[in-house]
């Protein structure tokens, strides 16, 4: 079947590992949708820290997914919310005991359509808010606004797979955890990933998921790799993607979205 859509992971997958947008890849999204294709992106971000690259802005022309599927936003229509899914109030003390417990961690959470706080500041969190290009606003987690989108706790990879065994067995019937990064932990929503995000794009565009390319570098774009009729993994990808996807092209520093296109929509 002809492929329509590319949807496209961003960090480490449509962006270097310096957060940058090449514009060998933009030049290749402007030529696919030139040519009547759809091009959208499925990400851990928020719309505020899509926004920070306007050149890329006028080629997405689906809605977007945002916070690893808590959200499904029409940026084109003023940033409306189409579908949101939130955490339930029950895992905030869960993470008031996890800051106590793992005290180098850092942790922030976000809320609403662009909501970003901190309940620790660490360099890894330092990173986080210079790769948001946005400040995060310090807060506890009783002072918190509510409701959370999702949480992220960052810290070493070794480190983290601690605070995951630790966390999974507190969260049953109210979230789950999953890797967006080595050093990124996440709690979202249950039933929340890009892939569930995906599809209810997918229905809403009447789109099959035959004629969709997915492409991505990291364990939470798993379910998105498998609802797309090819899910490509990029080479600088996490081993447990890539034995989940259907093809592997270059790295992002390659220009992996360039690729993607070069090889299916071309």
């Amino acid at each position: 079947m002809r492929k329509r859509l590319l949807v496209s992971d961003m960090d480490h997958t449509l962006l270097d590992e310096d957060s940058r947008l090449s514009q060998a890849n933009l030049t290749a999204i402007r030529r696919h949708v030139a040519g009547g294709g759809l091009f959208t992106v499925a990400t851990g971000r928020a719309p505020a820290a899509i926004r920070v690259f306007p050149e890329l802005l006028p080629y997405i022309n689906l809605p977007v997914v945002t916070g690893n599927g808590g959200q499904v936003v029409d940026l084109a229509a003023g940033d409306k919310v189409l579908r949101s899914w939130v955490l339930p109030p029950e895992v905030c003390p869960i993470l008031k005991e996890a800051l106590v417990r793992f005290p180098e961690m850092g942790a922030v959470a976000y809320h609403g359509l662009d909501g970003f706080c901190s309940f620790r500041v660490t360099p890894y969190v330092e990173g986080l808010i210079a790769k948001e290009k946005r400040p995060a606003l310090p807060t506890t987690v009783d002072t918190s606004p509510m409701p959370w989108n999702k949480t992220l706790m960052t810290e070493e990879h070794d480190y983290l797979l601690k605070v995951k065994d630790w966390l999974d067995p507190q969260l049953p019937g109210l979230g789950r955890t999953v890797f967006s990064e080595e050093t990124y932990l996440e709690i979202l929503p249950l039933g929340v990933s890009k892939g569930a995000a995906l599809s209810v794009i997918l229905e809403m565009e009447g789109i099959d998921p035959r004629e969709v390319v997915a492409v991505g570098d990291a364990p939470n774009d798993k379910e998105m790799l498998e609802l797309a009729g090819i899910g490509a993994a990029v080479d600088n990808a996490s081993p447990e993607l890539k034995a989940a996807a259907d093809a592997v092209v270059c790295s992002n520093g390659q220009g992996a979205v360039k690729d993607c296109l070069e090889r299916w929509f071309f």
